[in-house]
C-alpha cells in the first residue's frame, strides 16, 4: 500500500526530474529563431561571390600589396606541372607476368591432355583462355605438337619473357622488348612454333618502370617551393572588378584583402550560421535540462528567456553591417547596448540564465562580427573580432552580477558603470595587442563604453518595468519597495491592527532566515510574510492580537459566522492587495498561507452540537503552497502563533510545537503542490526553533535591592514608605504572565488565534 509520505516523494521526484521534452522544444524553437537571425543575409549592400558579373566597377578603397594565394598557387601548379614523372624498375612486375605465364601455359596444357575432346575443341578452347590472344594458326600449333617439343616451347618461352622484363622496359620500348623476347627463342623450334610462342608473350611483355609518386611529388614540390610568391599591388582607387567582369577567385581574394567583400549566401555560409544556432539553441536547452531553474517554469518566462537572449543578437545584425569595418578607430560597436539582455535575464529570471545568455550573446556577436559585410569593408583584422566577443561578454556579465543584487534603482546605474567598465578594459587590453595603436584611441573607447553603459542601464531599467508584470515577475527593486514599513498597507496595519503587525513581523523574520538557508528567494519570503494577513485590515478586532484584554467578538457569533469571518481575512487580503496593486507573487502568500485546511477550532465546536456537519464549511478556500517560499511562511506563521500562545516557551516545548505543526502540515498533504522537499522541511524546522527560542528566551528574575541601595534611594529624594516596606513588597522586575483561557472553559471565553486551529496547541496545552 502506498503512503502519503510515499505518494509525495513520488510526486516531488517527478517535480525535480529534469523535463526533456520542454528542454528539447526550447532547444529547436531557440536554434530556429537564431538562424533566421544569422542566416547570411544582411541589409544593404550588394552580394559578391565567385561567378558574378557586377554592374559597376568595385575600386580598391586603400593602398595594399599582399601575396595572393590564389594567384601563386597556380604559379607553382604550373611549374609543378612541368616536372615530368619519374620511373622506377619495379621488380614484382617481372614475378607477376611469368607467374601469368605460368597459369596459361598450366590451362594450355589441361586442354591438351583431355581426351573427351577433339582437336577443333580443343583449339577453341585454349582461343577462349584469359590473357591470350591466340591466332586459329598458333592454337592448332600448340595443339598439335608432341609432347616434348611442348615442354621445350614452355620452358623456353618462361625464360625468355623472365629475361626480356629483367630490364628496364619503358612503354615506348615494348615492341622493341617483344622482339628481343622472340630473338631468345632456340632454333630448334620451327616457325609456326616460334610464332606460337611470341603470340604468348606478346600480351604479358609490359612496361617495367613504374611512376614513384614520392620521388615526382618530391621534384614537383621542389620545384613549387622554388617559385616565388606573387605579391598583389592596389592604389586606392584602382578597378579591383571592371564593370561587366565577372569576379574570378583571384579576383574575390583581392576583394576580401581589401575588406570590401558584402559576404554571400554560400553553402559553407548557411552551414556556419545552421551549426551556430544549434549550439546557441543546445545551450540553453542544455541549461533547462541540466540546471532545472525554478525561474524558467512556466511558458511565459521560457519565452523571456529566448527573447532576452535574441534581442541583442538581432541588434547586432542590422547594427554591424552600418559601423564595420572601424576603420576610423571610432569603436561604435563598444555604444551598443547588448548587455541589456543577459542583464534583465539575470534580474527577471534567474543569475545563471543571464550567463548563459551572455555567453550566447558574445559568441554570436563574434560570428556576426566576421561575418557582418559591408560596402566599404569587413573587420579589420582578427583583434576587432576578438574586441567585441570579449568586450560584449565582460559587459554583460559585470552588469548582470551587479544588476542581480540591485535593491534600489541607482544599482541598475551601478550595473551599467560595471558593463561600460568592463567592456571597456577588455577593449583596452585588445588595443595594446595592436602594434599601431594611438593614444586617441583610448579616448574613443572610454565615450563608446560610456555611452553603451548609459543606454544598457535605460533599456534594463525600462524593460524592468515593462516586461516584469507582463511575464508575472517581480524584480528586487520591487521587493525592496514593498518592504519599506513606510507602504501604506503596512502602514494601516500598524494602526488598525498593531498585534498583527507585529506577528507579522515575526514571521517575516523566522520564514526570511529559513529561506536563506534552504536556497529559497528569502527577499521575496520576507515580502510576502509581511502582507499575508493584511485581510485581517478588514475586521482587525475579530482576532486575538488585536483586541487583546477587550470583549471576545466572538461570543455573540456561531462557529460557522466565526468561521467565516476568520476565513475572510484570506479572500479579503488578496482583494486588498491586487487593489494596492501588489505583485501577483505576493498576492500569493495572501491566499496560500492556510493552504486547504479547516478552522479547526471553530469547526470542532460545532461538530460538537451538529456531528455531522460538513468539514467543507469550515476550510479555507486555498489554493495550497505552490512555492517552497508561500510553503515556508505557511509554516511559520503557524509556529510563531503557537509558540506565542504556548505557557511553556522551553527550547524544549518550542521543538515539539514547531515539529507538531511542520508533521500536521504534510499529514495533511498542504505540500503536495510544491516543490519543498523533506531536506528542506527539516532545515526549516531546526531554523524555526533557534529564531523561536532566541526571541522567547528565558529572563533572570533579580534578587530584592539592598538595604545600602535603599538608604543610597533616600539620600537621592524622599522615601514614601520605610525600608522593611519597600523590602516585603513583591518584585516588579519579573512580572507574572497573565493566565489564558483553557479548556474546559466556555467557548464563548476562547479568545480566538489567527491560527487557533493549531490541534497541538489546544491538546498539549490544555
Amino acid at each position: 500500500m502506498v503512503t502519503r509520505d510515499t505518494q509525495t516523494a513520488i510526486r516531488e521526484a517527478a517535480r525535480e526530474a529534469p523535463n526533456g521534452n520542454v528542454a528539447v522544444a526550447l532547444a529547436i524553437v531557440t536554434s530556429l529563431a537564431l538562424f533566421a537571425i544569422l542566416f547570411p543575409w544582411f541589409p544593404g549592400g550588394q552580394q559578391l561571390e565567385v561567378g558574378t558579373r557586377v554592374d559597376s566597377d568595385i575600386l580598391a578603397p586603400r593602398d595594399l600589396t599582399f601575396e595572393s594565394e590564389i594567384l601563386t598557387g597556380e604559379t607553382r601548379e604550373a611549374a609543378a606541372a612541368a616536372i615530368d614523372d619519374v620511373l622506377v624498375l619495379d621488380p614484382e612486375i617481372r614475378e607477376r607476368q611469368v607467374a601469368e605465364l605460368d597459369r596459361i601455359m598450366a590451362a594450355i596444357s589441361d586442354e591438351r591432355g583431355d581426351a573427351t575432346k577433339s582437336a577443333s575443341a580443343k583449339e577453341t578452347a585454349l582461343q577462349g583462355i584469359q590473357g591470350t590472344a591466340l591466332s586459329p594458326a598458333a592454337a592448332a600449333t600448340l595443339i598439335e605438337v608432341d609432347d616434348e617439343v611442348w615442354q621445350t616451347m614452355r620452358d623456353e618461352a618462361r625464360d625468355a619473357l623472365s629475361r626480356t622484363l629483367a630490364g628496364a622496359v619503358s612503354p615506348g620500348d615494348l615492341e622493341a622488348s617483344r622482339s628481343r623476347a622472340g630473338n631468345l627463342l632456340p632454333a630448334t623450334l620451327n616457325t609456326a612454333e616460334q610464332s606460337a610462342v611470341n603470340e604468348l608473350l606478346a600480351p604479358l611483355i609490359v612496361p617495367t618502370l613504374a611512376v614513384s609518386q614520392e620521388r615526382t611529388e618530391a621534384l614537383r614540390a621542389e620545384a613549387r617551393a622554388n617559385t616565388p610568391p606573387v605579391r598583389v599591388t592596389y592604389v586606392a582607387g584602382d578597378p579591383v572588378v571592371p564593370a561587366g567582369t565577372v569576379i574570378d577567385e583571384a579576383a574575390f581574394e583581392a576583394i576580401e584583402q581589401l575588406e570590401i567583400r558584402t559576404g554571400s549566401i554560400t553553402a559553407t555560409a548557411v552551414l556556419a550560421a545552421a551549426l551556430a544556432s544549434i549550439l546557441g539553441g543546445a545551450a540553453l536547452g542544455a541549461h533547462l535540462w541540466v540546471s532545472k531553474p525554478r525561474s524558467l517554469r512556466g511558458a511565459r518566462r521560457l519565452a523571456l528567456f529566448v527573447l532576452t537572449t535574441l534581442v541583442p543578437v538581432a541588434v547586432a545584425k542590422f547594427a554591424f553591417p552600418l559601423i564595420l569595418p572601424d576603420h576610423d578607430d571610432l569603436y561604435l560597436a563598444l555604444a551598443l547596448p547588448l548587455a541589456a539582455g543577459p542583464i534583465v535575464a539575470a534580474v527577471l529570471l534567474d543569475v545563471g540564465s543571464g550567463v548563459i545568455a551572455s555567453f550566447i550573446v558574445a559568441g554570436t556577436v563574434g560570428y556576426l562580427a566576421v561575418a557582418a559585410p559591408s560596402t566599404s569593408g569587413s573587420l579589420s583584422g582578427d583583434l576587432d573580432a576578438l574586441r567585441l566577443v570579449l568586450a560584449t561578454g565582460a559587459s554583460s556579465l559585470a552588469g548582470l552580477f551587479v544588476a542581480s543584487r540591485a535593491e534600489r534603482l541607482q544599482g541598475y546605474l551601478g550595473a551599467g558603470l560595471a558593463s561600460a567598465l568592463a567592456g571597456g578594459s577588455w577593449a583596452v587590453v585588445v588595443l595594446l595587442l595592436n602594434p599601431e595603436w594611438s593614444i586617441d584611441e583610448f579616448a574613443w573607447i572610454a565615450g563608446a563604453s560610456a555611452l553603451g553603459g548609459l543606454l544598457t542601464a535605460t533599456i534594463s531599467v525600462g524593460a524592468f518595468v515593462l516586461l516584469s508584470r507582463p511575464f508575472g515577475i517581480i524584480t528586487r527593486v520591487e521587493l525592496m519597495e514593498l518592504v519599506q514599513l513606510n507602504h501604506p498597507l503596512l502602514r494601516r496595519l500598524q494602526d488598525e491592527a498593531p498585534g498583527t503587525f507585529q506577528h507579522s513581523m515575526l514571521v517575516g523574520s523566522l520564514a526570511d532566515r529559513a529561506a536563506d538557508k534552504i536556497g529559497a528567494d528569502a527577499l521575496l519570503v520576507r515580502v510576502g510574510a509581511y502582507y499575508h494577513d493584511i485581510g485581517k485590515l478588514h475586521s482587525p478586532g475579530f482576532f486575538v492580537e488585536n483586541y487583546g484584554d477587550g470583549p471576545n467578538p466572538h461570543d455573540n457569533l456561531d462557529p460557522l459566522q466565526s468561521s467565516r469571518v476568520i476565513m475572510r481575512h484570506v479572500t479579503a487580503g488578496a482583494e486588498l492587495a491586487r487593489k494596492h496593486g501588489l505583485p501577483e507573487a505576493v498576492v500569493a502568500f495572501v491566499q496560500q498561507h492556510h493552504g486547504s485546511r479547516l478552522v479547526a477550532y471553530f469547526y470542532r465546536q460545532a461538530a460538537q452540537v451538529k456531528p455531522d456537519i460538513e468539514p467543507e464549511l469550515f476550510q479555507y478556500p486555498g489554493p495550497k503552497p505552490q512555492t517552497r517560499e508561500t510553503a515556508l511562511v505557511m509554516l511559520a506563521d503557524a509556529s510563531e502563533a503557537s509558540v506565542r500562545a504556548s505557557k511553556d516557551r522551553t527550547s524544549d516545548r518550542i521543538r515539539q510545537i514547531v515539529d507538531g505543526i511542520f508533521r500536521e502540515r504534510l499529514e495533511e498533504g498542504q505540500f503536495d503542490e510544491c516543490d519543498i522537499s523533506m531536506r528542506d522541511l527539516r532545515i526549516a524546522a531546526d531554523s524555526f526553533v533557534q529564531s523561536l527560542s532566541a526571541v522567547y528566551h528565558p529572563r533572570v528574575e533579580y534578587p530584592e535591592p539592598t538595604r545600602r541601595e535603599l538608604e543610597s534611594r533616600r539620600a537621592l529624594g524622599p522615601v514614601v514608605e520605610d525600608d522593611e516596606a519597600l523590602i516585603a513588597r513583591p518584585s516588579i522586575s519579573a512580572p507574572r504572565e497573565r493566565p489564558r483561557p483553557v479548556e474546559g472553559t466556555s467557548r464563548r471565553s476562547v479568545i480566538v488565534q489567527d491560527d487557533e486551529d493549531e490541534s497541538v496547541l489546544s491538546e498539549d496545552d490544555s
